[in-house]
C-alpha cells in the first residue's frame, strides 16, 4: 500500500467513525441527554475539521487539476460543496452553542442541524465513491 492509499484509508476510517459518532449521538438527544449530545457533536465536527484541512482540500487541487472523467470530476466537485457547506454549518451550530446547557438554543436550529446531516451523509457517500474509484477496482468509471 502506497502512502497516498494509506492517507486515503486513513481518511475515510476517521469519517466512518465520525458517522458512528453522529449516530451515537443522535442516541443520546433521543435519550435526553442533550449535553452529551452537544459534545459528542463537537467532537465530531473536530474530527472532521482535521480530516478537511489534512487531507480533503489537498487531495481536492489534485482531482479537480487532473485529466479526469466528466463524471468523476463532477462527482468530486459535489463532494466539495456539499462537504464544505456541511462543515461550514457544523462549525457555525457548535461555535454558537457554546455548551450551553438550555434548550431554548436547539430548538431554532433544528431544521439547519437535520440540513446539515444530510448534507453531510451526501458528502460522505460521495467521498466513499471516490475512494473506491481511485483506491480500489470496485468502481471503475
Amino acid at each position: 500500500m502506497d502512502i497516498y492509499t494509506l492517507i486515503a484509508t486513513v481518511s475515510l476510517v476517521l469519517q466512518i467513525a465520525v458517522l458512528i459518532l453522529l449516530f451515537g449521538s443522535l442516541g443520546l438527544k433521543g435519550r435526553k441527554k442533550l449535553r452529551q449530545h452537544g459534545i459528542t457533536m463537537l467532537i465530531a465536527v473536530v474530527l472532521h475539521t482535521i480530516s478537511i484541512l489534512a487531507v480533503m482540500i489537498p487531495s481536492f487541487g489534485v482531482i479537480t487539476s487532473g485529466d479526469f472523467p466528466v463524471l468523476i470530476s463532477a462527482i468530486a466537485y459535489v463532494h466539495g460543496i456539499t462537504g464544505i457547506i456541511a462543515e461550514v454549518f457544523g462549525v457555525w451550530i457548535i461555535a454558537t452553542w457554546r455548551l450551553r446547557t438550555s434548550l431554548q438554543y436547539c430548538a431554532p436550529k433544528k431544521k439547519l442541524m437535520r440540513l446539515t446531516l444530510i448534507l453531510w451523509l451526501i458528502a460522505l457517500f460521495l467521498g466513499i465513491l471516490l475512494y473506491l474509484h481511485f483506491y480500489t477496482t470496485l468502481l471503475p468509471l
